[in-house]
């Protein structure tokens, strides 16, 4: 609404005529009603004393009142006359037309009525003014009148002439005014309206102090230094908003960055690829100019460079470039206080980016691999702009840091679970193969052969050349025909057999699909004879301990050593069968070869006691 305001000066100029118009109209009421009472006041004066005039005339001119009428009517042309009857009519009249009318009709009864009564009365009813004389009640009532409005109409043009030349005097005076008010209060509208614009940011505006004096000059010399330390906060503020924006902006971006690099290396398993994967992500995803990752060597003096992405960092890969812990570069001193450091290309940092592999860097950022409290390496990142990395980011990046030392752990103990495992494959298939051979040395060799009728076992020792073929190389053999195919049965590296499968002369040859079907059934034959070996295994072991067990439950009842000896020897005897079994006690006291000696012979279940013989 402040916009549709009129100018200052305008509302003034208005604001003075509003204000002088009102005394000035009351003004104007009171001298108009002052002037219609002194301008009544004599005309009825005047009336009354025509009207006197008037009726000392009929004294004289009896008969003659039209006459005497018509001739005061050309001396007051301005006045009428008439005489009046005692019945209300008109005697004379200075109206002709109206003698022996009645004045009932025409002045109405009650003013008539008034006339008639009195010898001498003034009267004034709207805008007619009368005045009446007789010497007495018997005789006819003179009566002079005359019109008010006609009366007064010049002084009412006087006073409204006088009237309005005071208002254009004041219309005069209020417009001056005005103009002087606009003039002197220029300044301060040419400042209200620079205000205005600063306070709607129109910081771009200027005021123009020329002609300015006083007060107003010093006034619109403040306001523009106010502006224009305004005008320079808010730039510093939009400045700053903007690069707070960028920070955040880049802070996102690098956070998402973090989360993509975490996820992508968490289901990495292999510690040289995890490596090498990782410093490729973070190079596509941050932008970095080298990333190379350091792992400590095992007495944890150097930091061995690992991996990297750039083209410097795959030379200096070639040449095993490792740096001391605690005193080389970045690097050094991250592994060796466990925490992070930036290197600018300004100042003392500048002597950090002296390699000539990777001769852009002008900044480095060296951030420690911790992972449960210690110390596995350092994450190193270089870039070609010489102040890209801030305190800000190291929170971002020692993040990644730890979610890659973390990663790093898990494969370092993945492998290490990995070897454990594949040591106790290799071992437990040492002990089965060794199992399998002494089986098959002890054991004649067995086959069987599968035909519509049903199944048959064989004794041959000479093995079907396709089946030796499998069994010595380990390898599927097809027959010419396809129509045969030998698979090697083998158990944890170890070959202990061979299966044949023979399709009838009229069938087709055998196919992928029924090739993988026939590995599946050799690999599950070898899962099954192990299975059972193990199983017969169990069983031999658990006679084992129970036949221990049942020897020493009888040698436990026996007090005596003959008896004990004895007992043992008899026991082993029985169930180990054709082995000779000795013991033998060997007294201490002279060092001789002094001994009790039991034998058993394997075909005899008795046993023999010899005193001091040797076996």
């Amino acid at each position: 609404m402040n916009r549709f305001r009129a100018p200052l000066s305008v509302r003034l100029a208005l604001w003075i005529i509003v204000f002088s118009l009102g005394p000035l109209l009351t003004a104007y009421m009171f001298m108009g009603g002052q002037m219609r009472e002194a301008y009544t006041a004599a005309r009825l004066e005047k009336l009354e004393n025509q009207v006197r005039t008037y009726s000392a005339g009929l004294e004289h001119t009896a008969g003659g009142e039209q006459v005497l009428i018509e001739s005061l009517q050309r001396v007051l042309p301005e006045d009428q006359f008439f005489l009046l009857g005692l019945d209300g009519r008109y005697i004379a009249h200075s109206d002709p037309s109206k003698i022996g009318a009645s004045a009932f009709d025409d002045l109405g009864e009650r003013i008539t009525n008034q006339l008639l009564a009195r010898e001498a009365a003034t009267f004034v009813n709207n805008d007619l003014m009368l005045a009446s004389y007789r010497r007495s009640l018997t005789d006819p009532v003179a009566v002079s009148f005359s019109s008010l409005s006609r009366g007064l109409a010049p002084l009412s043009r006087l006073t409204t002439s006088i009237v309005l030349q005071l208002i254009f005097g004041l219309v005069a005076i209020a417009v001056a005014a005005g103009f002087v008010m606009h003039w002197m209060l220029s300044p301060s509208s040419q400042i209200s309206r620079f205000a205005a614009q600063l306070g709607n940011r129109e910081f771009l505006a200027t005021l123009d102090t020329l002609g300015f004096r006083g007060e107003m000059a010093l006034i619109a010399e403040s306001l523009k230094d106010l502006s224009e330390k305004i005008k320079t906060l808010v730039q510093d503020l939009e400045q700053r908003v903007v690069d707070r924006t960028r920070e955040l902006e880049q802070r996102a971006v690098q956070l998402r960055a973090t989360a993509d690099v975490s996820k992508a290396i968490t289901s990495v398993r292999n510690l040289e690829e995890l490596l090498q994967q990782t410093t490729a992500l973070i190079n596509e995803r941050f932008g970095y100019y080298h990333v190379g990752i350091f792992l400590l060597d095992e007495r944890k003096e150097y930091a061995v460079l690992s991996a990297s992405n750039s083209a410097g960092g795959t030379r200096m890969l070639e040449k095993k470039h490792q740096l001391k812990v605690g005193e080389a570069g970045l690097v050094g001193y991250a592994t060796a206080n466990a925490r992070a450091r930036i290197a600018l290309d300004v100042g003392q940092d500048a002597v950090f980016f002296d390699n000539p592999d990777l001769p852009h860097t002008r900044s480095e950022i060296a951030l420690p691999l911790i992972a449960s409290g210690q110390i596995l390496g350092a994450l190193d990142a270089q870039s070609t702009e010489p102040q890209a990395f801030t305190e800000d980011d190291i929170a971002t990046l020692q993040s990644l840091a730890d979610q890659i030392a973390l990663a790093i752990q898990n494969a370092n103990l993945f492998n290490e679970t990995e070897k454990a495992l594949e040591t106790a494959r290799q071992g437990f298939g040492e002990v089965s193969r060794d199992a399998w051979k002494r089986m098959m040395r002890y054991q004649p060799r067995v086959g069987f052969l599968a035909t519509l009728p049903g199944a048959i076992e064989t004794h041959s020792e000479i093995m079907e050349s396709s089946m030796s073929t499998a069994f010595r190389t380990g390898d599927i053999v097809f027959s010419d025909d396809g129509l045969s195919i030998s698979l090697p049965i083998r158990i944890r590296g170890e070959t202990i057999g061979a299966i044949r499968l023979n399709k009838s002369e009229i069938a087709e040859a055998w196919t992928q699909e029924e090739t993988n079907l026939a590995i599946s059934l050799s690999d599950q034959l070898s899962g099954a004879l192990e299975s059972a070996r193990l199983y017969k295994e169990s069983q031999q072991r658990a006679a084992r301990e129970s036949l221990v067990s049942d020897i020493s439950a009888r040698i436990g009842a026996s007090s005596r050593v003959e008896a004990i000896v004895r007992e043992t020897v008899q026991e082993l005897g029985q169930v180990i069968g054709n082995v000779r079994v000795t013991f033998q006690l060997q007294d201490e006291s002279n060092g001789s070869a002094q001994a009790k000696k039991q034998r058993r012979d394997g075909i005899s279940a008795m046993g023999k006691v010899d005193d001091g013989g040797t076996q």
